[in-house]
């Protein structure tokens, strides 16, 4: 079985892109999800690292901007998503109670905040819409790097991105937001999962058999010799006779 480098190389890059969906299980988590951004961020760059492997001898336009594309969105998505959990628990912690003459005003300024984060974070969100349009087109037209039903796969889990990465881009509905994150988990854990089924795809090569025809040796008839005794009776028979005088036995020379 032969893997090619591409193969090895598309492995590594689905499989950081595997961790980035696994962070992303924890981004929506309050106050936890303020640690887990930017690592989430950090492993979304590992990612490009690996892409930036694949290109390097490739050096394919739709890679190209994918890459530019995903890292201007990973980019808006951290600041905007810093902003909407910082906004979001500020008005959880500047309540009435603590400070009764200052509240409203501390409240507006958390609002903004969140809105300012939310909204960046939907621009990020279209932005990545068109690097997954950008990744698609690469794998149409690489086709002869996937197998048949591997392409139609690989081609499957990154509409799921894209279709995720468009949910959140429509969050102001609140409802796509939960739609775009299982959107987006089933994508990056897919794509990684197909993309490990190159190593089980591969062709074996052929291993022909030459069978050589097997000819059986002709035995040469050998003369029999005289009949001196009967084979049924054991009497002696006479030479050139065809009955035994003593059985009666047909002698066959």
């Amino acid at each position: 079985m032969s893997i090619s480098d591409f193969d090895l190389k598309w492995i590594k890059f689905t499989k950081s892109l595997r961790t980035v969906g696994i962070l992303l299980i924890f981004v929506i988590i309050p106050y936890l999800a303020l640690v887990i951004i930017p690592i989430h961020f950090i492993f979304a760059m590992v990612s490009l690292r690996d892409l930036k492997n694949i290109n390097r001898e490739l050096n394919d336009g739709y890679l190209n901007s994918f890459y530019s594309k995903y890292l201007t969105a990973s980019i808006f998505k951290l600041i905007g998503s810093i902003l909407v959990h910082i906004g979001a628990a500020m008005t959880a912690i500047f309540s009435p109670q603590f400070f009764p003459y200052s509240f409203y005003g501390l409240f507006s300024t958390t609002v903004l905040i969140f809105i300012i984060g939310f909204v960046i974070m939907i621009i990020g969100s279209g932005v990545e819409v068109g690097a997954w349009d950008n990744l698609k087109l690469f794998i149409h037209y690489n086709e002869s790097s996937f197998p048949e039903r591997i392409n139609f796969d690989t081609t499957a889990k990154v509409e799921n991105l894209r279709g995720g990465a468009l949910s959140w881009a429509l969050g102001f509905l609140v409802i796509t937001i939960i739609i775009g994150w299982i959107l987006q988990l089933v994508g990056y854990f897919g794509l990684n999962s197909v993309a490990e089924r190159l190593i089980k795809s591969e062709p074996f090569a052929p291993v022909t058999q030459y069978h050589q025809p097997t000819s059986i040796p002709t035995q040469e008839q050998q003369p029999v010799g005289e009949i001196e005794f009967c084979p049924m009776c054991g009497a002696s028979v006479a030479e050139g006779a065809s009955y035994c005088a003593n059985c009666g036995v047909k002698i066959v020379y």
